[in-house]
């Protein structure tokens, strides 16, 4: 008796396998949108932080530095 195998059969292409696929990609791309969104509000947040980091770095140096020219003139007058 002779055994014969059977053809390999490639997976059907259905409408259904097809909107399958369109849903995987519309959720990647939807899912791509919203990173770049809170990527750009997250650098806009750190932005922000740095900037009042530094306003306050700045004021407080400004303090130092009239303390130290006030506590100097009266020396220098005197």
């Amino acid at each position: 008796k002779k055994c014969s195998k059977a053809p390999k059969i490639q997976r059907l292409v259905t409408p259904l396998t097809l909107q399958r696929k369109r849903a995987r990609i519309a959720e990647k791309k939807r899912r791509i949108v919203k990173a770049k969104a809170e990527a750009a509000e997250y650098q806009k947040l750190l932005a922000s932080r740095l900037k009042e980091q530094r306003d306050r770095r700045s004021e407080s140096l400004a303090k130092k530095r009239s303390k130290l020219s006030v506590a100097s003139k009266p020396s220098v007058s005197a």
